[in-house]
């Protein structure tokens, strides 16, 4: 007799065995790489590619430093500058409004 149930049973035993058989055939015969090899030219033109952007980012970043640290020294000085001549400028000024104002307070026309 054969019933639906040892036509499941004899299935799932022969699913078994054929995994098993896949799994061991798999070890024994190794299949090679699928995924091709890259010829040596191309590894090293790759390879020197890599290496100058890497030399054209770190200049990059050198120069920006160095460009920035410039720019900070030369601000300080304007800085300074502008403080030193800022009490100059400020005592021209009160001077030249001191002056309008007594030519103002005379009644001398302005020219």
């Amino acid at each position: 007799m054969t019933g639906l149930g040892n036509e499941v049973q004899m299935r799932i035993i022969a699913e078994q065995i054929a995994e098993a058989a896949i799994i061991k055939i798999s070890a024994q015969h190794k299949l090679p790489s699928q995924e091709p090899e890259l010829p040596a030219p191309l590894k090293w033109a790759g390879a020197l590619v890599v290496a100058v952007a890497t030399a054209c980012a770190v200049a990059m970043a050198i120069w920006m430093v160095t460009t920035l640290s410039d720019l900070q020294q030369t601000v300080t000085r304007i800085d300074e500058r502008q403080k030193l001549s800022g009490d100059t400028v400020t005592k021209r000024l009160d001077d030249l409004d001191g002056r309008i104002t007594r030519v103002e307070l005379s009644g001398h026309p302005v020219k």
